[in-house]
C-alpha cells in the first residue's frame, strides 16, 4: 500500500512502518535460522564420517598392524571429529537455529496482522479510531518480540539479506 504522507493518518503511517520493520526482522531472523541450521549440519555430519572412518580403523587394528601414517591419520581425524563436536556444542547451533525460526514466525505474525488491519481500514470496515487501538496492541505485541529476540542477535549479512528481500518486494509491487 503506498500512502500519501499528506494526507494519511499517522496511525496509518505508523502501521506500515511496524510492517516493514515485521518484515525485515523477519528475513534477519530467517536468514539467520538457515546459518545456524546449515553451520550445525555441516560441523554435525563432519563430525559423524570422521568418527564412522575411525570406527572402521578401529575395526582393522584389532586384526593387524597399521602404518604409522595412518595412525597418525585417524589421531588428527580424532581430533578434528572432536573439534566439530566441540564447536557444535559450544555454539549450540540447534537451540539458535529454533530461536531465529521462533522470533521470524512472531515477527511473520505481526507483518500478517499489519497487513490485515491496512486492507480492513482501506476497505473502510474499520475507523481510525479503532485502527489506532489495534496498533496499539501490535506495538506492544512487536515491543515482546523484539525484547525476546535480543538473545539471537542478527549480523549485517542478515540485514542486507533483509534489504535486499524489501527492495524485491517494492519492485515487484510496480
Amino acid at each position: 500500500m503506498n500512502l500519501n504522507l499528506e494526507t494519511a493518518p499517522q496511525t496509518l503511517i505508523l502501521l506500515e512502518e511496524i510492517a516493514k520493520n515485521a518484515r525485515l526482522n523477519k528475513h534477519q531472523h530467517f536468514h539467520a535460522a538457515d546459518r545456524n541450521h546449515f553451520n550445525n549440519n555441516v560441523f554435525g555430519s563432519i563430525a559423524i564420517v570422521i568418527n564412522v572412518a575411525l570406527g572402521s580403523v578401529l575395526f582393522v587394528t584389532i586384526s593387524e598392524n597399521l602404518p604409522d601414517i595412518a595412525k597418525w591419520g585417524s589421531g588428527f581425524m580424532a581430533m578434528i571429529a572432536a573439534a566439530c563436536g566441540g564447536i557444535q556444542t559450544f555454539f549450540n547451533f540447534q537451540k539458535l537455529f529454533e530461536g531465529h525460526r521462533r522470533i521470524a514466525n512472531n515477527y511473520l505474525e505481526i507483518q500478517r496482522e499489519c497487513e490485515r488491519l491496512l486492507a480492513l481500514f482501506t476497505d473502510s470496515l474499520i475507523d481510525v479510531e479503532q485502527l489506532a487501538k489495534e496498533v496499539e496492541l501490535i506495538n506492544k505485541q512487536y515491543s515482546t518480540i523484539t525484547n525476546d529476540a535480543e538473545v539471537f542477535p542478527t549480523g549485517d549479512k542478515d540485514f542486507k539479506k533483509a534489504m535486499q528481500h524489501e527492495r524485491n518486494r517494492i519492485k515487484m509491487k510496480r
